[in-house]
Formats: C-alpha cells, structure tokens, sequence
C-alpha cells in the first residue's frame, strides 16, 4: 500500500519546477542570441560577397572596355563626326568605340560598339548601340554597371606622357582629333560602402607611320611583279604596320 509519504516523493516540488523553468529559459535565450548572431553574420557576409561579386564584375567590363579601344570614328544621328573617343559629348562622362562584341547568335553586326558611361543618380550606367553609324531612330540598351556610388572620375594620358581631364585634347591637330586615343586611361569611382577604387587601364596607343622607308638598291632592282603593294591598297578590316585594323569611313 503507497503511503502519504511515497506520493509526496513521487513529483516535484513548486520550487524545483520554477528552478527548471529558469534553467530552460536561459537556455532557450542563450541558443537564440546565438542563433541570432550567427544569421546576423552570415546575411552580412552574404551582401559583403555580393557586393564585391558585383563590383568585380564591374571592374572586369570596364577593365575590357577602356584596354580594346578601337580607331574608328562614328556618325551620329544627326550626320555629325565623332572622334574614336570623346568626353565632350553631353550627359555623357566618356563616349567611345571598343573591340571584343562577341558574336554568339552569329548576327549580322561589326564585332566594333560603341559605348557610353553616364553618371546617374549615384548609379554608373552602360549605354551601347547594336550599330556604329547611327540613323536617327537608332536606339541604345542600358545596363547599371554599379549603383551607390558617390562619384566617377576619368584621366587620360597621351603619348607624351601628359594627363588630360578630357578628350581629345585641345593642343591636337582638327585632322588627327578623330582619330587619336589615349595610352592609358584612369578611372577612380567613389564607392558609398567600399571606399575609392583606382584603375589604371593601359589602352590602344596609334601612330602612322611618319615615313616611308627608303628602298634599298636590291629592292630597286627588282621586277614590278616582285615588288610588295604599298599600304594604301588595303582592304577594309586588313591590318596595317602594327596590327591596327582600317574600317570603312575613317576618311
């Protein structure tokens, strides 16, 4: 027969379930503060990684953009000449024309583009044409390279190894502006979160050549049949010198 005293020995006590309870509930806010900083930690290394995704992917077209320029002036929609590479062109921070527009639906389009970088409401945008010479209906497409920015800069520097904040510069010949590209180009963006961020882009460098080379007596010598076609009977997209290729409608 259970006795008075079996029972009361049996359960807990008041005491010992308030005892427990506190225990659990420490517990229970302990694991949730960890909880709480471990998610904490991961979404802000999650935006870190995609924001330096982002930024990288950025960096990379600029990088490919600005080191493939391309010697080809273009027509714009109202039949005016612009240079290869202009920074004086309105709400626009550089306009230019690059190489390297893959190809893979096997369009019918030059591999040239034309591009323009506009500063936008704290946002760096990429505009390009699907053609070089423009009809006045020519549309263009948008892309946001990176948005939170505070600022986008750019310097040019020529073959003499001077700066300029724009281009073409004004010291150039009125023939030789629509043609000539900077050696190098620097850009520096302001980023809201990441801080300043400086490039230096090595780009195309053109020089014609400033003289012919003499003939040597052998080569006089030779026969018409044997003799090499000067330059100026390339092809349009033939290589010229150094490897520069000539485009249609560059005179």
């Amino acid at each position: 027969m259970i006795t008075l005293r079996q029972l009361r020995n049996a359960g807990f006590t008041l005491l010992e379930l308030l005892i427990a309870i506190a225990i659990f509930g420490l517990l229970a806010a302990g694991c949730y503060r960890l909880f709480k900083s471990v998610s904490s930690t991961h979404e802000v290394a999650s935006a870190i990684w995609r924001q330096n995704s982002e930024l990288q992917r950025s960096l990379a077209i600029i990088q490919k953009d600005f080191s493939q320029l391309a010697i080809r002036p273009i027509r714009n929609e109202f039949g005016d000449r612009e240079p290869a590479l202009t920074t004086a062109l309105q709400k626009t921070l550089v306009t230019f024309t690059h190489h390297g527009w893959r190809n893979h639906t096997g369009a019918k389009r030059s591999e040239l583009q034309r591009v323009s970088y506009v500063f936008d409401s704290g946002r760096l945008l990429r505009r390009y044409w699907e053609t070089l010479d423009r009809a006045p209906d020519t549309p263009y497409r948008e892309q946001v390279l990176m948005d939170n920015i505070q600022g986008f800069t750019l310097r040019f520097r020529d073959e003499k190894k001077r700066w300029h904040e724009s281009w073409p510069p004004v010291s150039d010949k009125q023939s030789e502006r629509l043609k000539v590209l900077p050696s190098a180009v620097e850009y520096t963006i302001l980023h809201e979160k990441v801080g300043s961020v400086k490039q230096l882009v090595a780009a195309v460098t053109y020089k014609e050549e400033e003289k012919k080379a003499t003939p040597s007596t052998d080569d006089n010598k030779q026969s018409p049949q044997n003799q090499r076609p000067s330059n100026s009977n390339n092809r349009p997209g033939e290589s010229l010198g150094g490897g520069v290729p000539i485009y249609p409608g560059d005179e």
